[in-house]
């Protein structure tokens, strides 16, 4: 039975590429622009259209697609394990969601002789095939943008060639990345503590093609058999552009916090107050440090290693920090908020030289923690006091 659908799946494409020998066909690579409602969006996106206007064929095939449906999607998810697949599906379907979504959205059509078109389709049709649709996501190496691009570059072979790529390349990924994210610091901040040092590589003229716009900057500039490979380019769709509503981000909001606990204690020497904040703040930051533990170790994610956060979001915090509502602080829990303390302040003094690019907001966050150690573990004497 399997081998029969197989026989049938061959000859229907064999059928296919015969209507697609046509002068009318054209291959186009698409770039939508970023998004601001989902996170996936941040980044934009890249498809390939394959039109045949005679045939009435106007397709889009999109590697970017995930099923919210799938057994265990966010267990699958988290640990790296989720597929993503290629889907096929009408260009004006495609289209119209971006244009809900008022996201730009760019054609580049690709100046391709017919024999090459035909392997190009065929290659498309191969992947789409249920066996051989899905794949497994890695957020730079194996995405939206690079599977487009690796297939292109396949079919093409030798004759395809980038013309006007960077020789020296200075930007890290993760300074990339920074780029698209002026629009919500909450999120450049979630990807900068949950991306280890992995990320801080200066990106070679492969991995800058990770952003579908560098993609698209790519092609514009490379050429096939000679010839510029784009030989027309459109702008599909253009919304105007839209102010985003002012939302604080992490970095102020710890300014604002460390602020207060100064003003706080300026005005109160009472302990109770610094010990319950004290024992949050350190749990938090011990929770968060266990998360990124198990970013590290627990899940397949290739960024998520590495991870230099550990240096002031320390898993040990929490459940450590509970030793703090005791009246009386054992030794070895103030020699280890101690030594904590030591490491940030050296961490902040060595910033510029600090292993992993940090989120700015590290700063007032590692700040609020040297001054609770410094408030409330002078010297032993101190918690003995009556409030």
């Amino acid at each position: 039975m399997k081998a029969a659908i197989r026989i049938l799946t061959i000859v229907l494409t064999l059928f296919s590429s015969h209507q697609l020998r046509a002068d009318d066909i054209t291959v186009s690579l698409i770039t939508c622009g970023p998004g601001t409602v989902e996170a996936y969006q941040a980044y934009g996106h890249t498809a390939i259209r394959v039109q045949q206007p005679s045939e009435g064929i106007d397709e889009a095939y999109n590697y970017g697609v995930f099923d919210f449906q799938t057994p265990g999607f966010y267990e699958k998810f988290i640990q790296g394990k989720l597929l993503y697949y290629l889907n096929v599906e009408p260009f004006e379907y495609f289209i119209y969601s971006y244009v809900l979504q008022k996201r730009w959205v760019r054609e580049q059509v690709l100046d391709l002789d017919s024999v090459t078109t035909q392997k190009l389709i065929a290659a498309l049709r191969e992947n789409a095939l249920p066996e051989n649709k899905y794949y497994l996501y890695d957020f730079i190496y194996n995405n939206c943008s690079t599977q487009p691009r690796d297939l292109i570059r396949d079919v093409l072979g030798e004759d395809f060639e980038y013309a006007d790529v960077p020789k020296v390349n200075t930007s890290t990924l993760r300074q990339m990345i920074d780029e698209h994210m002026e629009y919500n610091e909450w999120l450049d901040f979630g990807i900068d503590l949950l991306l280890g040092s992995r990320l801080d590589k200066v990106a070679d003229n492969d991995e800058r093609m990770f952003l579908p716009e560098e993609l698209m900057q790519a092609f514009d500039s490379s050429t096939f058999r000679g010839k510029p490979l784009v030989k027309a380019s459109a702008m599909l769709y253009a919304p105007e552009k839209q102010a985003s509503a002012w939302i604080p981000g992490p970095g102020l909001i710890a300014w604002v916090l460390f602020a207060l606990l100064i003003i706080q204690q300026i005005y109160s020497s009472r302990l109770t107050q610094m010990r319950i904040f004290s024992v949050v703040y350190f749990g938090v930051l011990g929770i968060i440090g266990w998360a990124l533990i198990f970013m590290w170790w627990g899940t397949d994610h290739s960024m998520t290693k590495w991870n230099f956060n550990l240096l002031w979001a320390f898993p040990l915090h929490f459940p450590l920090a509970l030793f703090l509502l005791k009246k009386q602080v054992p030794a070895w829990i103030r020699y280890y908020f101690l030594t904590h303390r030591l490491i940030l302040m050296f961490m902040l003094v060595l910033w510029a030289f600090k292993p992993q690019e940090f989120h700015q907001a590290v700063i007032p966050i590692s700040l609020i923690a040297i001054w609770a150690i410094s408030k409330f573990l002078p010297i032993p004497k101190v918690l003995e006091q009556p409030e």
